[in-house]
């Protein structure tokens, strides 16, 4: 079913797109958000206890419980991915 030549679009996937927009955005921010966590604990020490050093604790005990191959294989798909992506955009 198609929209007539000159109607406005369907309100539906103007909602979606926003809201995948907004998704990732919040994504990214979160993403961020610790990864300043982390390189702020290393600056600071890890001695402080605040919400930082709990951050980057946490990290790193998640990091730490991953078997081996996890996030080397996570970091090849993500570049096999993005490499892909650029090859083959028109």
């Amino acid at each position: 079913m198609t929209a007539a030549p000159g109607a406005a679009p369907h309100p539906m996937p103007v909602f979606f797109q926003r809201l995948r927009t907004i998704g990732w955005a919040a994504v990214e921010a979160a993403l961020i958000l610790v990864v300043l966590c982390i390189l702020l604990n290393i600056i600071i020490g890890g001695d402080a206890d605040s919400f930082v050093a709990s951050v980057a604790r946490n990290a790193t005990n998640f990091l730490s419980a991953l078997p081996p191959g996890v996030v080397l294989g996570v970091a090849l798909i993500v570049f096999l991915y993005l490499f892909l992506r650029s090859r083959l955009a028109p």
